[in-house]
């Protein structure tokens, strides 16, 4: 079992890493599932947050500035996102060599299914890659971060080594 926890302050290139670690594993015929989440925006305004499927690029809303839902900050949270992200995950547990929850955070914790998903990534015998929400504490990501075999905290002048630290640690 290998988990990789990435952290960092937002838009600080997390989201963006995993997403080029996956590209490449993929291209090197790594079955490589789970979820990474993105802003919404319009006009240049973020409006909210999606989660796309890494093996068949669905998407559906994490949260909103508008709805209903439980609210984190100014975005409600679609609850039936979470759960859209939690199946993807459980899928990936199945059928993937690495896995990819990006990320745990206020608003993904607003979701039961979600966190049993997340729990479950702590005992496959698999490549595991979190992103976690940098200002979370939560006894969840403590249990990440004592499995974890690296812990990294990205930052402007680590993250482009970054992707090549994450597939020397995922290529064997």
């Amino acid at each position: 079992m290998t988990i990789i926890v990435l952290t960092g302050a937002p838009g600080v290139g997390k989201t963006t890493a995993v997403i080029r670690v996956a590209r490449v594993l993929k291209e090197r015929g790594v079955i490589v599932g789970g979820i990474v989440s993105r802003e919404l925006r319009t006009n240049n305004m973020r409006i909210g947050f999606e989660f796309i499927d890494l093996t068949t690029n669905d998407t559906n809303v994490l949260a909103s500035i508008t709805g209903n839902g439980p609210k984190v900050g100014k975005y409600f949270v679609n609850v039936a996102g979470c759960r859209f992200a939690a199946k993807r995950l459980t899928n990936a547990v199945r059928n993937s060599d690495v896995i990819i929850c990006d990320e745990i955070g206020p608003m993904e914790l607003k979701s039961k299914e979600f966190i049993g998903s997340v729990k479950n990534l702590l005992d496959v015998d698999k490549k595991v890659i979190v992103v976690v929400h940098q200002k979370l504490q939560h006894l969840l990501i403590d249990e990440f971060r004592n499995k974890s075999s690296l812990l990294i905290n990205v930052d402007l002048e680590n993250r482009e080594k970054v992707n090549q630290i994450l597939l020397d640690r995922l290529i064997t």
